[in-house]
């Protein structure tokens, strides 16, 4: 997915969503850094097809709560 189409996309989300998808995409980007000198075990188009998948569940509403994604995160970590 194009930085250009991403962009597109976002700006068709309601504005209520789009702190946690600014919260969401800095999550993102700590993965990625975490990841970086990782080999790339997806190819682009298994990467493209998980963020469409993404934006889907976030329009359609089936999302988890961002408190509670984080208390997830936080206990997985214990």
């Amino acid at each position: 997915m194009s930085y250009d189409v991403l962009e597109k996309e976002l700006r068709l989300l309601p504005e209520s969503y789009l702190e946690d998808v600014a919260k969401y995409i800095q999550f993102l980007l700590y993965q990625h850094e975490q990841e970086r000198m990782a080999p790339l075990a997806e190819s682009d188009e298994e990467f493209q097809a998980k963020m469409r998948m993404g934006l889907d569940d976030v329009r359609e509403g089936r999302y988890t709560p961002l408190e509670k994604a984080f208390a997830d995160i936080k206990h997985s970590l214990v």
